[in-house]
């Protein structure tokens, strides 16, 4: 906090009643439109006449172009269950090496007169990995940004390890957590149009989903097309081709622009420079600054850097899994075919907020079933936050509602764990396209490429089993008579794995992998 800002506050504190504690959480600065927000967190209630004097506290250190500002305060009191919440949520986030020991540490909490004393409690190894990471003062920071409360913390040592203390000793980053960085080129020449000078290197087209923030594109314009916003205002979309991909840019007319614009056509080479961005899905990348230049001659892409399997699992374990489907006391044990020997697969499911990657849904559940050499070997299984409400329709459908998921982990902290659970095996899914879809989506800007071969029992089904009313997993399950508890992402992949099985040994091979 700068000196003027904590000038104010203290400013706030001594005149406003009930405000002793309030604390500026974040400013928002709409520069589009001139107006800004302050969000300040409170222990008690504000009264109008107190917020009043908050805004002629901040007036005068607001410049006039902006003095039209907003003020909106949050009550919050943090309590012991609440900040007990936090630490949990905070480690299970930041600290993704030790997450799944979290269970094994107690926090007691201690609160006297605006101040929160908070112990953690746990074995020996773990105690040793909280102080050399910091992470008590780290927890103290969070929690400080939450509540009005001073938070003081402490490791402490109850007793010795129960558990690997090589896992305690990896950094948060053990899993690869740091993002691949995209691969850039360097072009020739640049000579500036308009916007500012930009340095000869732009990111590969393809590896747009890793660059978002400011970013710099070259290749050669493939189209221009004029556009108009909803209040009348002029812009234009152009294509570039850097011969790693395709990306369309927005160009918002200024006077300088204006002026210049003329000067580049369908089949321009440029180096543009602008913010990229996530709308509905799909990148959006702004053009601020433009270019010409000529593309690297003998251009060949460098191989693009993607993530292994990690050495051990960090968040989520998988679990022995014995199929105890009963079986006729007559019947006779049948012989693997020899499609199914030596070969792994793994049978994937998941369940999401909606049906489109692309317009923002994601993923709720993971469940998946491990085959080796034809029988079912292990799960599988987790939920996760999905970071957006859950709609009442789907949780009809799935069962999984919002307080289902709160704390649960993000996909790309148990990406890592999912991907060398499938590592070396065959994908099998029902409509894979729309699982491995979703799973693909979210892997991409987190470096990790499932190159698995899929399989798809939709299309499996189709073809081994001709005179289904349809082909719908619940319907295919029921011919083979396999009971499940339809839309959770493991019983599906259960249910999917066994009725796998049962084409294998209609069939006796494998389909064409996809």
């Amino acid at each position: 906090m700068s000196d003027k800002a904590a000038e104010i506050i203290d400013r706030i504190r001594k005149t406003v009643e009930k405000a002793d504690r309030i604390k500026l959480k974040k400013v928002l600065v709409d520069r589009s439109t001139d107006k800004v927000s302050f969000e300040f967190i409170n222990d008690k209630a504000i009264t109008e006449e107190g917020v009043e004097k908050i805004k002629a506290a901040l007036a005068d250190s607001v410049p006039e172009k902006f003095a039209d500002f907003t003020v909106d305060i949050t009550k919050i009191v943090a309590d012991k269950e609440l900040v007990e919440k936090k630490i949990d949520e905070f480690i299970k986030s930041k600290f993704v090496s030790i997450a799944h020991h979290a269970k094994d540490m107690t926090v007691e909490t201690f609160f006297s007169d605006g101040k929160c004393e908070y112990v953690l409690k746990s074995n020996d190894d773990m105690v040793d990995y909280l102080v050399g990471n910091k992470v008590v003062e780290k927890i103290s920071e969070y929690l400080s940004d939450n509540f009005c409360d001073d938070f003081y913390g402490r490791a402490e040592a109850v007793g010795t390890a129960e558990i690997d203390a090589s896992v305690l000793s990896e950094t948060e980053s053990q899993a690869g957590y740091e993002k691949i960085k995209c691969r850039t080129m360097k072009v020739i020449d640049p000579i500036r149009l308009w916007g500012e000078e930009l340095e000869p290197y732009a990111a590969y087209i393809a590896d747009c989903e890793l660059a978002y923030g400011k970013v710099s594109f070259c290749g050669v314009i493939t189209s221009i097309n004029q556009k108009e916003t909803k209040t009348g205002k002029t812009f234009y979309l152009i294509e570039l081709d850097d011969g790693t991909g395709k990306i369309t840019g927005k160009i918002f007319m200024t006077k300088e622009k204006e002026k210049k614009f003329d000067k580049i056509n369908v089949g321009s080479t440029v180096l543009t420079g602008g913010e990229l961005s996530v709308f509905n899905g799909m990148p959006s990348y702004k053009i601020n600054d433009l270019s010409f230049c000529e593309l690297p001659t003998d251009f060949v892409p460098e191989e693009k850097p993607t993530r292994g399997a990690p050495e051990k699992y960090s968040l989520v374990f998988p679990s022995p899994l014995v199929d105890m489907t009963q079986r006729d006391m007559f019947s006779v044990e049948r012989e693997i075919p020899e499609c199914l020997k030596g070969v792994t697969f793994v049978v994937l499911d998941i369940e999401t907020t909606g049906t489109s990657y692309i317009g923002g849904d994601k993923i709720t559940e993971i469940g998946a079933v491990k085959i080796e050499n034809g029988a079912i070997s292990e799960s599988f299984q987790t939920l996760l936050d999905p970071g957006v409400e859950i709609s009442e329709k789907i949780i009809s459908l799935t069962g999984i509602d919002n307080e289902m998921v709160k704390g649960q982990p993000k996909f790309e902290e148990v990406l890592p764990d999912l991907y060398k659970f499938c590592d070396g095996a065959i994908i099998v899914a029902h409509n894979a396209e729309f699982d491995c879809g979703f799973i693909k989506f979210y892997s991409k800007p987190e470096g990790y490429e499932f190159k698995n071969g899929i399989i798809d029992t939709l299309a499996l089904s189709r073809e081994t089993l001709p005179g289904l009313k349809n082909y719908k997993l619940n319907t295919v399950c029921e011919y083979f008579g396999i009971e499940f508890l339809h839309h959770r992402a493991l019983s599906d992949a259960h249910a999917t794995a066994k009725m796998f099985l049962e084409l294998i040994f209609i069939k006796k091979c494998l389909p064409k992998l996809l």
